[in-house]
Order: structure tokens, then sequence, then C-alpha cells
């Protein structure tokens, strides 16, 4: 069993282990389970707040970027505040050789700049290089323009692209080499090229560029995590220090991540957080809670262990008088003090011990009883050898007057007698079947049958070796239940046959044989090897474990009940079990006599 190891300790021990299994273990499972139940609930309730903040921030950008490409827009031909009109005027401006050129600059510098404030962004860059490449609106000078000019981001659209009105975002970094112009680590610029329809040709481009300090801004009081905002190939736009280089990466390990795409862009925005701080507090009342549990489980132990103690005291001294009781001091008994249980034991156990002594007193006397009685019962015993020479005696003085049929009826008798006192001993088939013929003739004249046997017993298997009276109980069924004073012309049939693996012995009558339902069932228990009492059980079950114990498991035995009527059974004998060619002198000599 699974837990037998358990019955194997003392019991305050197995209190202990119990209060373990149905108690703390179920304790400890309990607390892991709200444990893990806790943590999902938190980590849900983190990523339902990360969801809301992140949709906020979302659309936050969204608000900016489409006043950025709002403010882009007021540059287009199509609108009426005059700024395309002072950009056509200087698309060509190289240097200031006019007042009136001076007039436009400036106006369309205050324009550009009460555009850019409604932006309501700190730090916003804003600059308008015309078709020359001169810096025309914007703090950047002509020399500022051709250093950002060694990045082809900054250069005109075509004027195919232009023409359709294109606005691109991209991301620009101090280290990038642009010297002195940005202060910034990093821009997000938009660019729109400003095409001129009527004259086929390019005006200049506009930048509008939103400084780090404004995404810096926006996250950091959105609160913690990481947040990152990436273009629609998984390149960063902008984000945080820690932020990841590419949307691909994926969260680090042990951190959660919500992203949602900004309306009105293709950005996407994603939340990075770690999971530590969505469940760090269930951790921790976790861990002080097995801690709770790991002291009382000490306590608990600590003084089980005391109080067991005292208990196994005299517990151990019963034990102690036990064992001396046993070793022959049948005078020892246990000192009772006290009320309690282990007191109340002590007497019963003393009383018990006095029983004993009475008892084996008694036993003592009876003993000698018996000692004397069976003194004169060896006396009275019959030997075997007196009554095997006495039976020869008979036999001879019957031969003698001429009582040949009586004579061979004794000789028969001395035969089975004589295979009986060595049944442990194996002989050949072709004796076994010499024996059976002497048990038919015994049995013919004693239930006066006219008993037909009919042995066929190949050569081959004449010195097969088998268990010694391996088939007389068969035999003895066949009689005993198949046949009846009435019967006429009884019949039993012994064939053995060659079969694969072994020989196939099979005993037949042609009696009342037996039931299909009965023969099953009697087959499933000899397969089982379960004793069976009743018609026909006892001498099966012995066959079968006789056959087994000889041969091993290959061994068989099944019964049927016969086409024409009569009773059949069938043994199987494997070969790789016979000992061929080996014949017993005193078998032989048993088969002579």
């Amino acid at each position: 069993m699974a837990l037998s190891w358990l019955y194997r300790v003392s019991f305050y021990r197995r209190i202990q282990i119990s209060l373990l299994l149905f108690l703390i273990i179920p304790l400890l499972l309990i607390t892991g389970l709200s444990y893990v139940a806790n943590k999902q609930a938190n980590e849900e309730n983190v990523r339902m707040n990360m969801r809301g903040i992140i949709g906020i921030l979302a659309n936050d950008l969204s608000k900016t970027a489409n006043e950025v490409t709002y403010t882009v827009n007021q540059y287009a031909p199509s609108q009426s505040n005059g700024l395309f009109d002072s950009l056509r005027g200087l698309s060509s401006l190289m240097v200031f050789d006019s007042f009136e050129n001076y007039r436009m600059y400036t106006r369309l510098n205050e324009s550009a700049a009460l555009q850019a404030g409604k932006l309501s962004l700190a730090h916003v860059n804003v600059f308008f290089v015309n078709r020359a490449h001169y810096p025309i609106i914007g703090t950047i000078n002509a020399q500022d323009a051709a250093v950002l000019r060694k990045d082809s981001r900054f250069e005109h659209l075509t004027e195919e692209e232009a023409s359709t009105g294109i606005v691109r975002w991209f991301r620009a970094e101090q280290r990038s080499s642009y010297g002195n112009v940005f202060s910034a680590s990093y821009y997000l610029f938009v660019k729109k090229t400003v095409y001129d329809p009527f004259r086929n040709l390019v005006l200049g481009t506009l930048f509008i560029g939103i400084p780090d300090v404004y995404f810096e801004g926006l996250f950091s009081n959105a609160g913690e995590g990481v947040f990152t905002l990436y273009e629609a190939d998984g390149s960063r736009i902008a984000g945080m220090a820690s932020s990841p280089a590419s949307l691909s990466e994926g969260p680090a390990e042990g951190w959660m991540r919500e992203k949602t795409e900004v309306p009105g862009t293709s950005w996407m925005l994603t939340y990075d957080m770690n999971a530590d701080l969505a469940t760090g507090d269930a951790t921790q009342r976790f861990w002080y809670l097995i801690m709770a549990v790991c002291i009382v489980m000490f306590v608990f132990l600590f003084m089980s262990s005391v109080i067991a103690k005292g208990l196994n005291r005299p517990i151990q001294k019963l034990m102690r008088i036990a064992s001396q009781y046993g070793e022959g001091n049948s005078s020892i008994r246990y000192h009772a003090e006290g009320q309690d249980e282990i007191t109340n034991l002590g007497q019963s156990i003393n009383s018990m011990l006095d029983n004993i002594n009475a008892l084996i007193r008694k036993v003592e006397a009876e003993q000698e009883e018996k000692r004397t009685i069976e003194l004169y019962a060896l006396f009275s015993q019959i030997q075997p050898h007196f009554l095997l020479n006495t039976l020869n005696s008979i036999k001879c003085n019957l031969a003698i007057e001429g009582d040949k049929v009586h004579s061979e009826t004794i000789d028969a008798l001395m035969a089975l007698l004589r295979a009986h006192l060595r049944v442990h001993e194996p002989l050949t088939l072709a004796d076994e079947c010499k024996l059976l013929s002497q048990y038919v003739s015994i049995m013919r004249m004693r239930n006066r049958l006219p008993i037909e046997l009919v042995i066929d017993l190949p050569e081959r298997a004449r010195k097969v070796l088998v268990p010694r009276l391996l088939l007389q109980p068969l035999v003895e069924n066949s009689i005993i239940h198949g046949f009846s004073h009435a019967s006429l012309s009884p019949r039993i049939e012994v064939a053995v046959r060659e079969a694969e693996g072994g020989f196939l012995i099979q005993v037949a009558d042609n009696g009342k044989g037996i039931a299909s339902e009965q023969a099953e069932a009697l087959n499933r228990k000899l397969e089982k090897q379960v004793e069976q009492v009743g018609d026909r059980g006892i001498g099966m079950y012995n066959v079968m474990r006789r056959l087994k114990l000889t041969f091993g498991g290959q061994a068989s035995l099944h019964v049927r009940q016969r086409a024409d009527g009569g009773f059949a059974a069938h043994l199987f004998i494997p070969r790789n079990e016979f000992d061929e060619g080996k014949e017993q002198a005193d078998d032989k000599g048993d088969a002579d006599r």
C-alpha cells in the first residue's frame, strides 16, 4: 500500500505527519492558490490601468500630430492668409537686395511665429528653406542649412512628390553630426515641401521639429514605466532612456507591455512596466504568510515532541515489560501510578500476564497428559512395510490357491500403495499409464462396473517424465462423477499427442458429462488457480497446481463437454521441461512388481 510506511513509525510521529498532510499542506496549497489568484487579479488591474494611460497618451500625441499637420497645411496655395504669396516672392532669395524683400521676410516670420505658437509646445523648432536652400523662417542661418543638407532627409521633395501635398515625419538625433544646429538630443520633424501649382515649381520646404523635452515631459508625467513611440516599420521615433530601439525587440524579461495605435497617424505607442511593480505587494504578503506558517509548524513540532516524550516513556516501559516477559521473566509487572489511560492499560496488561501464566500452567499439564497418550499410540502404529509384506503374503496365497483375479487386484493395490508412498518422485508416462490400468482394475471390482480403459501412448512420449499419479485424479473424476451403476459400456480414453512446444494429454469419458456453463466456470477458476470445493473441483485444482509447480506457467489444464456426450480434460506439458531418455530404476521396479 502507498501509506504502509506510515505504520512503521511511532504513533506520535503519525500524528505529526497527519497534521502536516491534512492541515499544514492544504493551508500552504490554499495560500499558494490565493497568491496566484491575487497575482493574476493585480496583473489584470495593472494592465487595465496601463491601457487607460496609454490611450490618453495616444490621444495627446494624435492631437499634437494633428496640430502640427494643420500648421504645415497653412502654407498651402489654397489658404488665404498670404503665407503662400510671401513664400512665392522669396522662393529664390539669397540676399536681401530690396526693402520689399525684407518687409516680406519680416511679415512671413511674424505669421510663422503666430502659427507655431498655436501648437502649445515648448521649444518647437520651426524653419523654412526656400528653393535656393536659404532659410527665410526660423532661427537657423545659411551655414546651418548647409550642415543639415548633409542629411538627405532635409532636402526638398521632388516636384512630383510635392505636388501631392505629402507630409513626412522623421527623427533627427544630435549624434548625427548636425553640429550646434540643434540644442535637443533629438527632434521629431514633420516635413512638407510647398509646391507652386501655377508655375510647377518647388517654393521650399517647411520643417517643424518637436524636441525631446516634449516627449520626456509627456511620458514622465504619465506614471511609472517605459513609453516608446514607433513608426510603422518598427523604428523608434521617441521614447525614454531605457526604451527598446525597435518594436520587434519586445518587452524585457519579467515586464508587461501594452500597445496601441495613435489615431490619425501610422505610429505605434507602447507602454512597458516591470511585473514586480504589479505583483510586489502580493508576493511580499505571500512570503510573510509562508514565514508565519513555518513558525507555527516549528512551534507545533517542538511542543508535540515535548508532549510526546511524556507519553512515550510509560509506553516504552510497557514495551520493556512485554519484552522481558517474552524472554522468560514471568514475574515482571507494570508499576501503576495515577489514573490516566496509560495506568489503566498497565493494570490491564498485569491482569493479562496473570491470565497467561495460569493458561501456561494449564497447557503444560495438558501437554504432559498428551505425551503419555502419544507414547502408547506409537506402539500401536502399523508400519507401511508391514502392510506391504502382509498384502504380498496374501497375494501369494491366493495365487497358490488359483484365485488369480483377487491376486491381481491385491497386486494392483500394492502398486498404488507404493506410488502413494513415493508420490514426490516423478515417473515416465508409460509407467503412469500402467498405474492407471492398475487403478481402473481396482475401481472396476469395487464399483462392479465393466469400465474399459483405452490408452493411446506414442513411442516418442513413453519416456516423458511427469509427476507421479498426475492423471489418477482425472480418471477418478470420470468414474465417480461420470458413471453410475446403470451405465452401459463405460469407457475412459487416455490419449497423448505431440503438439507445438510440448505434448497434449487428453483424459475423456463417455459418461453424463458436464454443462457448458459449468465447464466455462471451472476453466476460469482453474486459470486463476482458485481452489473449488464440489464436483470435479478438488481433483482438478490439485492437478493444475502440480502442473504449474512442475512445468511452470506454460503448462495448462482446461475441460470441456464432448460433442458426442461425456467429459474431457486436456493437459498441456511444455517440451522444454521434459527430461526424456531418463528412467529411474526404482520407478521401473515399481512398474514391474
